[in-house]
């Protein structure tokens, strides 16, 4: 049955799936071009430098060139690996990991949040016989600035019906779901692109009103580790480590039942939400 949806998308037009082995690097690369085309152009700079040193005598300039070298060459590599890892489909899938850990069945129903990248919701409909994806697409460009996410929203064909997929416009702030009617909600690689807490806090609260009592919040975010410092340098700074998120996770009225880290990279989480008499038991911190 896997082979046969996967032929039929494969004719729909418009609509590539992930079956590429780079396809997921590739859209990273595009949606992440002026950063790559800087470091490449770094890289250049420095072997110039190097020539010219070499051909005028100064000596001085050339350990400075070749360190420059190395360390842009170091960080261009490590991100295009990165970016392997995290959206190829022989990567560490972050997605399929939560559907996992959140024990979530071929015939269940749940909810995907999205940012009109699609292409997760659509690989885990494939997953499912008789169950739904419901997808929220909760982009807004005041909320969630990211030029790169721009660039990857443009290049997201609209994917073809699929009775397994129902798609919905929402924000962070007010999810078109009722209260406590679905069991579980996946929130891959979200949350973080809002880049004010209080907006992650506010889409944390709205997945809460939406779960029903026991249901499942299933997170996974890149955060603040040694391989991610190895990886994006600097840069990973701007990841949270995990103890903050719990502290969000917990802020929020989630109890945290199970986590999961892949390779360092990327972090996932699967939080409940309590029954009323344990969050009587929470809040009185029995």
């Amino acid at each position: 049955m896997k082979g046969d949806i996967h032929l039929g998308y494969q004719r729909t037009a418009g609509w590539r799936p992930d079956d590429r082995r780079f396809g997921g690097l590739l859209r990273t690369v595009y949606a992440n071009w002026p950063a790559y085309a800087l470091a490449y152009g770094g890289i250049v700079l420095a072997l110039i430098v190097i020539g010219v040193s070499a051909e005028q005598g100064w000596v001085g300039l050339i350990p400075l060139g070749l360190a420059a070298i190395i360390v842009l060459t170091y960080f261009f590599l490590a991100s295009l690996w990165r970016a392997h890892l995290l959206y190829d489909q022989d990567g560490l899938n972050p997605h399929h990991v939560l559907f996992e850990i959140g024990q979530i069945r071929a015939d269940d129903r749940f909810v995907y949040i999205d940012l009109g990248l699609r292409r997760r919701a659509v690989d885990l409909a494939r997953r499912l016989t008789t169950g739904e994806v419901v997808v929220v697409d909760v982009y807004n460009p005041q909320w969630t600035t990211s030029r790169a996410l721009i660039r990857h929203r443009s290049r997201t064909p609209a994917p073809p019906p699929d009775p397994r997929i129902s798609w919905h416009n929402g924000r962070s702030d007010m999810l078109p779901l009722p209260d406590k009617s679905v069991t579980a909600v996946i929130l891959c690689q979200i949350a973080s692109e809002f880049w004010q807490e209080g907006d992650r806090v506010q889409l944390l609260q709205e997945v809460h009103r939406v779960l029903s009592e026991n249901g499942r919040l299933l997170l996974a975010e890149p955060m603040r580790t040694q391989t991610n410092w190895l990886l994006k340098g600097p840069a990973a700074l701007s990841l949270a480590p995990a103890a903050q998120w719990r502290d969000l996770l917990q802020q929020t009225g989630f109890r945290v039942r199970t986590e999961k880290d892949l390779q360092g990279v990327i972090h996932c989480i699967r939080a409940d939400k309590p029954t009323y008499s344990e969050a009587q038991q929470l809040s009185l911190g029995l």
